[in-house]
C-alpha cells in the first residue's frame, strides 16, 4: 500500500509556504482584491525562497522538487490569496515548459529572470471559441524570413497586460493537434496588444485579459522546442497546472 504521509522535508515545505503566505500576502490580500493588483515585490520575495521555478531542475537554475512538493507549496499559499498561488502557479507552468523544451539559447534568455521573477510569465492557450480544444484553435502564424507573424486572439489569459512573457499556442499547420506550436512573444512586441481588465467574482488580484495578436512579428527563436509539438507541450504544461489548481 502506497504511504500517503508527508516527508520531514515536505512538512517543512509546507511551513516555509504557509509562513511566507501568512506574513506577506494574507495582511493585504483584501486591498490587492479591491485594488485588482499585484504587487510584483510579493512575487520577487517569494521567488527568493525558490517558489519561482519549483519543479525546474536545479541545473536550470530551479529549485528541483517534485510535482507533490508544488502541490503543497500553492495549497499553503492559497490559504493566503488564491489569486497570488493560482498565478504563481502559471509563471512556474511556463518555466518549467522551457526547462522541458526550449533550446539553449532560449533558456539562457528566460530563465535567469524567470527563476528570481525579474520577469513573470503567462501561459495563452484558451481563446473566444475553444479551450483546450485543438482542432478549434484559431489563432495562426505564418512563416516569414525573419521568422513567424502571429494573428489571433486569446482569451481569459492570467498575467494579460501585466506578465513580461507569453507562452503562445498558435496554429503553424493543419487542423490537428500536430498542426499547432508554440511561440515566446515578449511584452512590448509590435502586434502585441490586451484588451480591458476581465471583471471576476473573485480572483481579481490576479490579472486577467485578452491577448491580442495583429501581425506580431517574432524571431525564428521564439519557437519553443519542435514546429507542430506546441500543443503537446501546453497539455505537459497543465497536467501538472491542474495538480497545483486543484491544491
Amino acid at each position: 500500500m502506497y504511504d500517503f504521509s508527508m516527508t520531514e522535508e515536505q512538512h517543512a515545505i509546507f511551513d516555509m509556504a504557509r509562513e511566507f503566505g501568512a506574513t506577506n500576502i494574507e495582511p493585504h490580500a483584501v486591498a490587492w482584491d479591491q485594488a485588482m493588483e499585484m504587487p510584483r515585490e510579493c512575487l520577487q520575495a517569494a521567488a527568493e525562497l525558490g517558489l519561482a521555478a519549483i519543479y525546474v531542475p536545479e541545473e536550470d537554475g530551479g529549485s528541483g522538487l517534485t510535482r507533490l512538493d508544488a502541490t503543497l507549496i500553492f495549497e499553503a499559499l492559497a490559504m493566503a490569496c488564491p489569486s497570488v498561488s493560482s498565478f504563481m502557479s502559471i509563471h512556474n507552468m511556463v518555466a518549467w515548459m522551457i526547462s522541458s523544451f526550449g533550446h539553449d539559447a532560449m533558456k539562457e534568455r528566460y530563465l535567469p529572470d524567470l527563476v528570481k521573477m525579474k520577469r513573470i510569465a503567462s501561459y495563452c492557450l484558451t481563446e473566444p471559441g475553444s479551450g483546450s480544444d485543438a482542432a478549434a484553435l484559431r489563432t495562426r502564424a505564418e512563416r516569414t524570413n525573419e521568422g513567424w507573424t502571429v494573428s489571433g486572439t486569446k482569451s481569459f489569459i492570467s498575467g494579460g497586460d501585466y506578465s513580461d512573457l507569453y507562452v503562445v499556442m498558435c496554429r503553424t499547420g493543419d487542423d490537428s493537434p500536430r498542426g499547432i506550436s508554440a511561440l515566446m512573444i515578449d511584452a512590448g512586441t509590435d502586434g502585441l496588444g490586451f484588451g480591458a481588465q476581465e471583471m471576476k467574482m473573485g480572483w481579481r488580484g490576479q490579472p486577467t485579459a485578452q491577448v491580442i495578436l495583429e501581425n506580431c512579428m517574432v524571431g525564428a527563436d521564439s519557437l519553443l522546442g519542435e514546429e507542430g509539438a506546441g500543443f503537446k507541450y501546453a497539455m505537459k504544461g497543465l497536467d501538472g497546472g491542474r495538480l497545483n489548481i486543484a491544491a
